[in-house]
Formats: structure tokens, sequence, C-alpha cells
């Protein structure tokens, strides 16, 4: 008899969108829930317990994001602990002890090395015998891995190809992107690699990266904290997040700061605020907890509430960037 599989992933990035390209990998049939953040994620989940919606499934995974309260004590005190299994890595969720219950598996190192949602998602799958290892899935999830933990830039040339199926996931549709794996690492279980149409498609896109930064950095404003560390912000699409730090990283500009944060209006409900480390070990994670939110130490995030969405569009573009700046997440 086949079992009746959900998952429950982050939608914003290729360690929640793997995750579910695994699951498809695994199991027969599988229905997929995504969320652009933890926040949104609680509501949703909550919803689906309250509506008994879970009721019907055998095995229900959360990935790459982790459950918070109180979902997790409705889990918990329910027969749903039986069937929830919950693969975090991100540093927030432990800071705010999410890992207290058996079915919660949040860790950010396995073997030494920094993890991902997509590898301990799939040392589950193996271990269970739930899916077959080849070469090319164990390449798929190092690669993610490389990616999602900022390492692919410190591995030449296998990180950049890591970082090329990031921007191809930013360059095309989600289920387009989701198939093209799957296809892959079906037909050739030897290597996971692109097509000719994927290899211009990524490179046309690194061709139009450049422009774009420079463009966005030229309207970048720049403040110092609550803390005395002085950081960079602009507004931009949520994709360019991870290249806008790059850039400022690979190109010396006459302001020294800590982090950068990006202001995503079009990533979850009202907007996103993306920080990222730009000095070496500077810990962004921290600076995010305080102002609501939080991730990893080089890269985390705050939500951005429909009332300050609001008010930074009365205000001057340098006005609403140090207001978003400013303001929590509650």
């Amino acid at each position: 008899m086949n079992k009746k599989v959900i998952i429950f992933s982050h939608g914003s990035d290729i360690d929640g969108i793997n995750c579910v390209v695994l699951a498809k990998l695994a199991f027969n049939q599988i229905d997929y829930v995504l969320a652009p953040n933890i926040e949104r994620l609680e509501i949703i989940f909550r919803e689906y317990i309250e509506s008994n919606k879970l009721i019907q499934y055998d095995n229900i995974y959360v990935t790459d994001l982790a459950l918070y309260e109180p979902a997790l004590s409705m889990v918990n005190d329910s027969c749903l602990k039986d069937k929830v299994l919950i693969y975090d890595h991100h540093k927030r969720a432990i800071d705010n002890h999410m890992n207290k219950y058996l079915f919660t598996k949040i860790v950010e190192e396995v073997s030494g090395k920094k993890t991902c949602g997509t590898q301990l998602f799939y040392n589950y799958l193996v271990e269970n015998n739930l899916l077959h290892v080849t070469p090319a899935i164990e390449e798929f999830v190092e690669l993610t891995r490389l990616e999602d933990t900022w390492e692919w830039k410190k591995t030449e040339s296998f990180g950049i190809k890591a970082h090329d199926l990031a921007i191809l996931f930013n360059s095309i549709e989600l289920e387009k992107y989701i198939l093209s794996a799957l296809t892959k690492l079906k037909n050739n279980t030897n290597n996971f690699l692109f097509d000719e149409e994927e290899k211009d498609l990524i490179q046309a896109k690194k061709d139009n990266y450049q422009e774009k930064l420079q463009s966005i950095m030229s309207t970048a404003e720049y403040f110092t904290d609550e803390l005395g560390n002085k950081y960079g912000i602009a507004f931009a699409n949520y994709e360019y997040r991870n290249e806008l730090a790059e850039w400022v990283k690979n190109n010396k500009t006459s302001e020294k700061i800590k982090y950068f944060i990006v202001v995503a209006m079009d990533k979850g409900e009202f907007g996103q605020k993306s920080y990222r480390a730009i000095e070496e070990n500077f810990d962004v994670n921290e600076i995010a907890k305080l102002h609501g939110g939080g991730g990893h130490i080089a890269a985390a995030a705050v939500n951005i509430t429909e009332q300050q969405k609001n008010k930074s569009l009365t205000l001057s573009k340098k006005e609403g960037l140090k207001y978003l700046a400013e303001s929590k997440y509650l």
C-alpha cells in the first residue's frame, strides 16, 4: 500500500525546493506546501491541524523551516507526533529551543560541516531505505549544501556549479525547475548536468546581474545601527539578496560596512529584510534577532509588517530605508 505523504518546505530558495524534489523521487505521490518564512508556515500548519487536513497523511515532513509554538505543542499533544518529522538547520530555531521534541531534527552541522535542509532530509530518506543512492543525487545534495551554506565560494569550479543551480532556480518557473531536476536525476544516475539551454540561460542571467547590481547599488544608503555598526541598505527584488552582498565584497567602495540589508518588497506578504554579512565573521543573525528575525551568522532575515510597508511608502527613499531598517517585527 502506498503511503500518503505531504511535505511543507521553504519556497524561496533551492534548499527548500530541492527537499521537494527528493520527496518526489522517494515517494510515488506527494502533496507539498511552500511557505516564504517560518511565520507564514506556522499559520499554514496550524490551519491544517485545526481543519483536520493532516489526519489523512501517513508521513508529514517539514523541511528547511522549523515549526514554532503553538504548532509544535499542538503536534506533540496529538497523534500527529508519530507522523511529523522536522528537518531544519537554522541557528534561529536552535536559539529559540525549537529542537526539544523527538520529531524535531534541527542541527547546524553534520560531520563537522555546515549542513542544510536538503542534506538532512536526504540522510533520513537514505537511512530509512526510502531513496536509492546514486552519484547524481549525491552531487545534487552537495551542490545544494554548498550554495545554502555559502561554502560555494570556497570550492572553485564545483562551487560555481552550485551557485549556477541557484541562478537557474531564479531564472525559470518553479514547476519547470522541479521537473528539470527530477528528469536529470532519473535519466542520468552518474552526474547532475545542465543542458545547453540551461547553460545559456544561466550565462545570460549572470551577464544581466552585473548591470542590474551596479544600478541597485547606486541607490544604496548607509547608516549606523543601535550597536554602532555601519551598514548599507537598498530596495531590490529578493533574488538579488546574495548577489548584492557578493558585489559589495568584490567591489571596493568608499563605505566600510559590516553588513548589507536588501529590502525585498516582493518577498512574503508585505516584504522582507535580508541581512548579509560583509565583514568576515560578522554575525548578522544577532542583528536580525534584535529586530524580530534571525537565520544564520552570515545570512538572516526579518519580515516587514503591513503597517511598516504602508508607512515606508509615505517617506522619501532614504527615510523609508532607515525606518524599515530600524523597525522590529512583532
